[in-house]
C-alpha cells in the first residue's frame, strides 16, 4: 500500500470522533498528497471520452456514410449519461473505499471505447459508447470526492479540487497527438485509435485503483480544529458551511437550483467547443483549418486543465463567486469573438482564452458545494448538481451539430455559447451560502450577527 509518512498528515489516530491531534492513533493513514496525485493520473486516463471525441466526430460519419447530427449524438449520450451517473456514483463515494468500484469503473470505461470501434450502426456506437460512459461517470465522482474528503480546510479546498481535476481538462493534451495520427492512417484508422487508448484506460485506471483510499470517518490533518476554521472563515471571502446538509436539504435550498442553472449554461457553453472544434475549425478557419483544428484542440486543453489548479487556488482567497464571475465573462467574450475570427492563429489563442476560462467551473462548483453544504455529504451533492452537465450536453452535441447542419456556420452557435458563459458568470454575483450574509466584504453566519448585536 501507498503510505507515507513524509509531513504532518500522515498521522495515526483511531476512533470515530472527530480527531485534531496525532496523539490520538487510526493507524497509518495515507499521505492525502499522493492520494490526490493518483486520483490526477486516473482523470487523465477518462478525459479522452469528453475531450478528443472532436477528432473522431467526421471520421466516424464519413467512414459509415452517417450524418454529423448523428454522429454528435453519441457526445449528448455520454455527457447525459456520465452526469446523471454523478449522482449513485458519489453516494457510493460517501459510503465505501473506492478501491474495488474504481477497478470495476477502469474495465467499463477501456471497454466502451473497444466496442464503440467495431460499431457497425448508430445504435450500437450509442450503446457501446454510453455503457463506456458509466466508468468515467463514477471515476470523476470519486476523484472530486477524494479532495473534499482528505482537504476540509476551505483554504485548501480549491487547491485540492483544482490539482485533481486539472488532469481531466489537461490530460487529452496528451493524447490528442497520437490518437490524430492513428485515425489519420486510414479510413478506419478511428476503430484503431478506440482500441489502443481503450486497452490503456484499462490497464492505467485498474492498476492505479489499487493504491486509492479515503479517510477513515472522522479523520482531520494534524493541528486541523473546525472552531478555529470557523473563526477564521467568517471573516474571508471564502465560505464555510454552518452545517452539513444532506441531500433533501440541499435541494429545498435556492442556492443550489441558482448553481443547477449557472453550471448548466457554462457547461454547454463549453461542451460545444470541446465537442465540435476540429470541424469549426476546418469551415471557420481559411487557411489549413484542418490543422488549425487538431492544434486548438490540443493547444486549448493545456489552460483548460491548469486553470483549474489555478483558479482552485485564486478562489481560496476571493471566493468562488468572484472567481466564476471573471472567469465565465472572459469565456463568453472569447467565445464571441471566436465566432468573428478567419485567422488560424487568432483561433487557436482565443480557444485557449475560452478554454482555459471555461475550465475552472470544475473546481469552483465542487468548492462551493463543499463550501455551502459540508464535507460529509459532498460526493451525492456535487452528484446531484453535476446533473447541470448532462442538461448542457444537450445543446452541446445534438442541438449544436443540428443548428450547423441547418445553416451551414457555426457563428449562431458560438452566439448563443458566448451569452451562456456570460449569464452564468453573472448568476455568481447572487449566490451566497445558506444561513450567511454579505457584510462588508467578510462572510457572516446569522448566529454570529446575531451575537454580536
Amino acid at each position: 500500500m501507498l503510505v507515507l509518512r513524509l509531513n504532518e498528515y500522515s498521522v495515526r489516530s483511531k476512533g470515530d470522533g472527530l480527531m485534531t491531534t496525532a496523539a490520538q492513533d487510526y493507524g497509518t493513514v495515507p499521505n492525502r498528497w499522493v492520494q490526490a496525485v493518483l486520483a490526477l493520473i486516473i482523470m487523465l486516463f477518462i478525459s479522452p471520452y469528453e475531450y478528443t471525441f472532436t477528432l473522431f466526430e467526421s471520421p466516424i460519419a464519413k467512414a459509415h456514410h452517417w450524418a454529423l447530427p448523428g454522429v454528435a449524438l453519441t457526445f449528448t449520450i455520454y455527457v447525459l449519461v456520465a452526469s446523471f451517473f454523478m449522482i449513485p456514483s458519489g453516494f457510493w463515494s460517501d459510503r465505501w473505499q473506492p478501491r474495488w468500484f474504481t477497478t470495476v469503473a477502469g474495465a467499463i470505461t477501456g471497454l466502451g471505447w473497444i466496442m464503440s470501434a467495431h460499431a457497425q450502426t448508430l445504435p450500437e456506437l450509442y450503446l457501446a459508447y454510453g455503457i463506456g460512459s458509466l466508468g468515467p461517470g463514477y471515476i470523476y465522482a470519486n476523484s472530486v470526492n477524494n479532495a473534499l474528503k482528505w482537504f476540509p480546510e476551505a483554504h485548501r479546498r480549491g487547491l485540492a479540487v483544482g490539482l485533481i481535476d486539472m488532469g481531466f481538462g489537461a490530460g487529452s493534451a496528451l493524447f490528442i497527438p497520437f490518437l490524430a495520427g492513428v485515425i489519420k492512417s486510414g479510413p478506419f484508422g478511428y476503430q484503431t485509435a478506440f482500441t489502443e487508448m481503450g486497452i490503456a484506460m484499462i490497464v492505467v485506471i485498474v492498476i492505479v485503483a489499487q493504491f486509492l483510499h479515503y479517510p477513515q470517518k472522522g479523520w482531520l490533518p494534524e493541528g486541523f480544529s473546525p472552531e478555529l476554521e470557523r473563526q477564521q472563515r467568517l471573516h474571508s471571502r471564502v465560505a464555510n458551511a454552518t452545517q452539513d446538509l444532506g441531500p433533501r436539504d440541499v435541494l429545498k435550498t435556492w442556492q443550489f437550483w441558482l448553481a443547477w442553472i449557472g453550471m448548466a449554461l457554462i457547461t454547454a457553453a463549453g461542451l460545444m467547443v470541446t465537442a465540435h472544434i476540429v470541424d469549426m475549425a476546418k469551415v471557420d478557419v481559411l487557411v489549413a483549418g484542418a490543422v488549425v483544428g487538431v492544434a486548438a484542440a490540443t493547444l486549448s486543453r493545456i489552460p483548460n486543465g491548469l486553470m483549474r489548479w489555478v483558479a482552485g487556488i485564486v478562489s481560496d482567497y476571493i471566493g468562488r463567486e468572484l472567481s466564476m464571475l471573471i472567469a465565465f465573462v472572459i469565456c463568453g467574450l472569447s467565445l464571441f469573438f471566436m465566432a468573428q475570427t478567419h485567422n488560424g492563429t487568432l483561433f487557436i489563442i482565443l480557444a485557449m482564452v475560452a478554454m482555459g476560462t471555461w475550465g475552472p467551473l470544475f473546481t469552483l462548483f465542487p468548492a462551493l458545494v463543499g463550501d455551502y453544504f459540508g464535507r460529509p455529504h459532498s460526493g451525492i451533492n456535487y452528484g446531484m448538481l453535476y446533473t447541470a452537465k448532462g442538461i448542457g450536453g444537450v445543446f452541446a452535441g445534438f442541438i449544436a451539430a443540428a443548428i450547423f447542419h441547418s445553416t451551414h456556420s457555426w457563428t449562431t452557435d458560438f452566439d448563443i455559447a458566448a451569452v451562456f458563459a456570460i449569464v452564468a458568470g453573472i448568476i455568481g454575483i447572487f449566490l451566497k451560502p445558506p444561513g450567511t450574509r454579505l457584510v462588508h466584504g467578510t462572510r457572516n453566519s446569522h448566529e454570529h450577527s446575531s451575537a454580536a448585536s
